[in-house]
């Protein structure tokens, strides 16, 4: 008949690769993480370590964890909610994979910044993290996005009148 078309025959599409993409370019990201935050923390911006107002050097170690803290913690805000996105036909391989992409990358991201040279090589000032729980802050951001959304769209349509 003119006029109709057939309907697209469903392939591997953008959300079977999702769990493959997650897991693996939020490793890959925490390389580019790493090298941002020996980057942002081997001499530390005033912005960073509250300067003028706190001069002392002993808040470098605070700062750098917590510079370490807001760059997972943003990537792990990307990472939940392209999970909620597009859910695809299995939601928890796709958050498994998330929240080992988001481990994963963490770790990496710290172990690349942490084994980059100081600027000066005398300089005993090395790039490291002093409170390692930090390192869950980006799977705990994913679980807390994806649980956040997934309770929000189940009280809306709890909710929602017939």
């Amino acid at each position: 008949m003119p006029g109709v078309t057939a309907a697209p025959v469903p392939g591997p599409g953008r959300t079977d690769r999702l769990p493959l993409v997650l897991l693996f370019g939020q490793a890959l990201l925490g390389l580019v993480v790493g090298v941002v935050w020996w980057a942002l923390t081997r001499h530390p911006p005033t912005w960073v370590v509250g300067e003028p107002v706190v001069t002392s050097p002993a808040v470098y170690p605070v700062a750098r964890d917590g510079v370490f803290t807001v760059l997972t913690g943003l990537l792990g805000v990307l990472a939940g909610l392209a999970v909620v996105r597009a859910p695809g036909p299995r939601p928890l391989l796709l958050l498994g994979a998330a929240l080992a992409g988001a481990a994963a990358g963490a770790l990496l991201a710290a172990g690349l910044g942490t084994s980059l040279p100081p600027t000066d090589p005398a300089d005993s000032a090395h790039v490291t993290l002093h409170a390692w729980v930090v390192l869950l802050v980006q799977p705990f951001v994913v679980a807390v996005v994806v649980a956040l959304v997934t309770l929000t769209r189940s009280l809306l349509e709890w909710t929602r009148v017939p």
